[in-house]
């Protein structure tokens, strides 16, 4: 069965991108398995503070995972559809506005908050500016790896600290990057003495983010569904 997102996906892909007139070429391919990035972000925005700091601004730890019952998709109704709007918007609004935009009360807009971040349909990001950490390059990092090492080089990639997203992709390169480092010399060096070492490396395309426009885009359209009135 299509979903909104699907119909979204194809109207940006098929419709809108081409469309656009700047635009003369593109490619498209699927994420097969994301190894680091979204609820686990980039291990450098907490670099300013201290040991405590971090510790204190750490949700608390869930049930493990052997006691959590088995969980299929998560089907999402057109009230979820507003709450996740509402957070798309502004992810520091209050239960009490969740409450009026949902018409939920606010222990059911709270509860259900908690069941969608257990569920990992759901979770709260900070956009961090790196060039104010020091970090002044960031690089998109195509890498092309034996099959049969692909798990393996995924998941070494994902523990450097360097590294902000890895994933398995479709493609003529299998595995994604983006790597954040504070100048192109140290770019270089990470390149040349860590990603080339990864288990099954056959190839390595780098790609320096000059300008970034837009990060993370709202979950939702544009325009968001509400129940007031």
């Amino acid at each position: 069965m299509r979903t909104s997102s699907d119909r979204e996906r194809d109207v940006l892909l098929l419709g809108k991108l081409p469309a656009t007139r700047p635009v003369t070429g593109m490619s498209a391919h699927c994420l097969l398995r994301t190894f680091w990035g979204g609820p686990t972000g980039w291990n450098a925005t907490t670099s300013a503070l201290t040991a405590a700091q971090v510790a204190a601004l750490a949700p608390e730890p869930g049930p493990p995972a052997s006691s959590r019952p088995p969980q299929g998709p998560i089907a999402l109704d057109q009230d979820d559809q507003v709450l996740l709007a509402e957070l798309a918007g502004d992810g520091r609004v209050s239960n009490t506005e969740l409450a009026t935009a949902t018409g939920w009360h606010e222990a059911t807009v709270r509860r259900r908050i908690e069941a969608l971040r257990a569920a990992g349909v759901l979770y709260f990001d900070l956009d961090v500016e790196s060039g104010a950490l020091g970090y002044g390059c960031t690089a998109l990092l195509w890498i092309k790896v034996e099959p049969a090492e692909l798990a393996a080089a995924g998941q070494a990639l994902a523990r450097h600290p360097e590294i902000s997203f890895a994933a398995a992709t479709t493609g003529p390169t299998n595995l994604l990057g983006t790597v954040v480092c504070t100048d192109v010399y140290a770019l270089y060096d990470y390149i040349a003495e860590r990603a080339g070492r990864l288990p099954g490396v056959r190839e390595i395309e780098s790609a320096p983010v000059t300008r970034t426009v837009k990060r993370v885009g709202a979950v939702t359209a544009a325009a968001r569904p509400s129940r007031r009135g």
